[in-house]
C-alpha cells in the first residue's frame, strides 16, 4: 500500500520545510531469522483457495478485521478456459470468496462469496470485525456477521485499496478524461465524501490528515494536507540515480510517520522532518510493504537476486521474495524476521505468491504463502501459544 528511499530523506510539513539535521546511522540489516514455530498454520486448499488458474495469477487478499479476526479473500474465475485468453484487466465472470477465522485458535468465524467481474476487485479489513469489499462498480461495508451495512456505486476502473492507517478514510481513484485521475476521499463509517479532486498524477497513500503522491518535473514524491497544495520532499545526500520517482514507494505507518523505500534503502521519518532510522541492505532489496493499523509497527518483504545475468542469451537475474521483516518505530529497528519462498529461476520455474498482514495492535503477523496461512506471535505480545497446524474447515 503506498508510493515506493535511498540515503537519507527529508519530509516537508505543509508551509514549512524541514531537513534531517543528522544522518541516523543505518542499522544492521541482517536481522536473525526467527526460530519460533507459527502460532497457527492453516492449509487453505480445503476452501478452494488458489493463487493461479493455469498460468494466470488470481487476486488474493489477507487482512485483519480486528485484533484477533483474520480474513482471507480470493478470486475464482467462472470460465477459466475463456479467461486464459484475455489480459489481466479484462473483466470476466468471477466470484470473490471471503473466509474469516480467529487468528489465535483457527476457529472459523464465517465465510461468504459474491459474484463479481474479475476486475476491478478489492478487499480491506476495517476492524471491529467489519470489512470493505469492492466488486465491479459497487463498494460495500460488511459487519462481522457478513451483513451488508451500506453500499456505494463507483465509477468504472476505480481503485479502492488505499486506506488510512486508522481505517477511517478510504481513497477512491478512477480515470477521468485523458490521463487524469478523479479522486474521492470517503469516510469509511458513513461513505460520505470528505473531499474530491482531479489531477494528472495518482495519489498513492493517505493518513488521517495527509496525502502522498507525485508532483513536479521530474516527478518527485510529494506530500500535502488534505486541503492543501502538494509540496515535494527535500532530499539530502540522495544519489542522482535515485531521483526517478518510479524507483521509490512511500506509505504512512500512522498519521505522523512515513516510510520511504527504494530498492536497497529505506528511511523512516516523522512528518515534521525528524529521521528516526534508516536501513541499507547489502545483498537484498526491499519489496512490497504494508503498515500496522496500530501505527507502531510495519512489515516489509525483502527480495534477493536469483538467476544468472547473461545479456547475450537475454538472461537476467531478478528479485525474488526471500523473507518478511517486521520493524518497530518506537524501537527504531527490526524486531522479527521469517523466511518465505520466492519465485525460482530454475526449471520448472515455480512461482510463489506471498502476502502479509499485521494485527491492529501489532502483536500478530499473518503470512499467506501460496496456499498456506501462517500466523506468528511478535515480540512484546502476551499471547499464549495455541495450535501449530490446522486444516481449514470446508465451506458450510
Amino acid at each position: 500500500m503506498g508510493i515506493p528511499v535511498r540515503n537519507s530523506v527529508a519530509v516537508v510539513l505543509i508551509g514549512v520545510a524541514f531537513v534531517f539535521v543528522e544522518r541516523a546511522p543505518p542499522q544492521d540489516p541482517e536481522s536473525a531469522l526467527s526460530k519460533d514455530h507459527p502460532l497457527l498454520e492453516v492449509d487453505l486448499r480445503n476452501l478452494g483457495y488458489k493463487t493461479f488458474e493455469g498460468e494466470k495469477h488470481l487476486l488474493t487478499f489477507v487482512d485483519f478485521t480486528d485484533i484477533n479476526r483474520l480474513a482471507v479473500a480470493w478470486l475464482t474465475l467462472d470460465a477459466p478456459a475463456v479467461a486464459k485468453k484475455t489480459g489481466p484487466r479484462t473483466p470476466e465472470p468471477a466470484h470473490l470468496h471471503v473466509f474469516v477465522l480467529d487468528a489465535k485458535t483457527g476457529q472459523k468465524q464465517g465465510s461468504q462469496e459474491w459474484s463479481t467481474p474479475s476486475y476491478p476487485v478489492g478487499f480491506l479489513g476495517v476492524y471491529d470485525g467489519k470489512f470493505l469489499v469492492c466488486t465491479g462498480n459497487v463498494l460495500r461495508l460488511f459487519s462481522a456477521s457478513f451483513e451488508s451495512i451500506r453500499e456505494r456505486h463507483l465509477p468504472n476502473d476505480h481503485d479502492c485499496r488505499s486506506i488510512s492507517p486508522n481505517r477511517q478514510l478510504l481513497l477512491l481513484s478512477s480515470y477521468a478524461s485523458g490521463t487524469s485521475h478523479q479522486n474521492t476521499l470517503l469516510d469509511v463509517g458513513t461513505f460520505a465524501a470528505v473531499t474530491e479532486w482531479t489531477e494528472k498524477e495518482r495519489t498513492y497513500d493517505i493518513s488521517s490528515h495527509w496525502l502522498l503522491g507525485g508532483c513536479g518535473k521530474p516527478l518527485k514524491i510529494c506530500i500535502r494536507g488534505i486541503d492543501q497544495s502538494w509540496r515535494p520532499f527535500q532530499r539530502v545526500g540522495m544519489d542522482q540515480q535515485f531521483e526517478d520517482f518510479r524507483n521509490k514507494s512511500a506509505f504512512f505507518v500512522n498519521d505522523g510517520t512515513i516510510v520511504v523505500e527504494a530498492w536497497h534503502e529505506m528511511a523512516v521519518a516523522t512528518v515534521d522532518g525528524a529521521l528516526l532510522f534508516r536501513v541499507i541492505l547489502k545483498h537484498r532489496s526491499f519489496g512490497w510493504t504494508l503498515a500496522s493499523g496500530g501505527g507502531e509497527r510495519f512489515a516489509v518483504i525483502e527480495n534477493r537476486q536469483r538467476g544468472i545475468t547473461w545479456p547475450g542469451l537475454d538472461m537476467y537475474a531478478f528479485p525474488s521474495n526471500d523473507r518478511v521483516v517486521v520493524y518497530s518505530v518506537p524501537d527504531r529497528r527490526a524486531i522479527y524476521a521469517v523466511k518465505v519462498k520466492g519465485t525460482s529461476p530454475w526449471s520448472p520455474w515455480e512461482s510463489h505468491v506471498n502476502q502479509l498482514a499485521l494485527s491492529p495492535d501489532g502483536t500478530l503477523l499473518a503470512v499467506v504463502s501460496d496456499e498456506v496461512l501462517k500466523v506468528y506471535r511478535l515480540p512484546g505480545s502476551n499471547i499464549a501459544p495455541a495450535l501449530t497446524r490446522h486444516d481449514a474447515p470446508g465451506q458450510p
